[in-house]
């Protein structure tokens, strides 16, 4: 539960904001967040030059080799633009890695931290309009592989980003959330997993300071059916889901 507890005690120092589950609220709309985002026809992404599957790539004798492998060089990195970053992170080719790790949660925030394309990204102004305008209308398609779907929602509900993010772009973040759960449930009816659209938004509520749901999730109570809470969050994925309709007032 260490995520849990660093999450309550980051939006206990923050502002008290919207905390009356009954206190009417209004949707952020896209054109008052993304209204000023132009995304352009042509994006500078980086081309990996050593991929996996590639004859080259089995030459890489080390997990450390094949990191260095698909490390964007500096060089790169001074000179890509926001929107040719998000692609390139979200194409990044090892990021079937976090599948591997128990906690999904510190994966993610340990690659924010020592990767230098995801610093970079997190670090530039304009990155959150950006990845707001991506995961808005990003295409979850029937042929999307669900661990790519799991981990691009890793990185959008991530601490790093969503802590960058003002109360409306939260609310925002949190509404468009709900709707790719939603499209997934009915594109992937079979998928066990549940989407890591809860994650987005539960992360979302904690960092928004909705205490209806900060409360929830600080009492103890008995662990899901599969004998675990998704993500370390405690809260079943019906519970996030009516918190989030709750704090939207749907």
């Amino acid at each position: 539960m260490i995520f849990l507890c660093f999450t309550l005690l980051l939006v206990a120092c923050k502002k008290e904001k919207n905390s009356i589950p009954n206190e009417k609220i209004s949707i952020p709309t896209d054109e008052e967040i993304l209204g000023s985002v132009i995304k352009p026809q042509i994006v500078d992404e980086y081309i990996y030059p050593i991929l996996p599957g590639t004859p080259a790539w089995a030459e890489l004798k080390t997990y450390a080799a094949k990191v260095e492998a698909v490390r964007i060089p500096d060089s790169i990195l001074k000179v890509i633009s926001t929107w040719g970053l998000v692609e390139s992170c979200f194409k990044y080719p090892l990021y079937i890695d976090f599948s591997a790790f128990n906690d999904q949660i510190k994966y993610i925030n340990d690659l924010e931290q020592t990767n230098s394309g995801f610093k970079e990204l997190l670090f530039r102004k304009d990155a959150p309009l950006v990845l707001l305008y991506f995961y808005r209308y990003w295409d979850i398609n029937p042929s999307s592989y669900y661990l790519k779907r799991f981990f691009v929602e890793l990185v959008i509900g991530s601490d790093k980003f969503v802590s960058s993010l003002n109360e409306r772009q939260l609310l925002y973040l949190s509404s468009v959330a709900l709707d790719k759960k939603e499209k997934q449930y009915i594109l992937y009816e079979s998928t066990v997993t549940p989407p890591y659209s809860f994650f987005v938004m539960a992360n979302s509520m904690f960092h928004y300071g909705y205490q209806p749901f900060i409360d929830y999730c600080a009492i103890g109570k008995n662990p899901s059916p599969n004998g675990m809470f998704y993500w370390r969050i405690n809260a079943s994925i019906e519970m996030i889901d009516e918190y989030a309709r709750d704090l939207l007032d749907l």
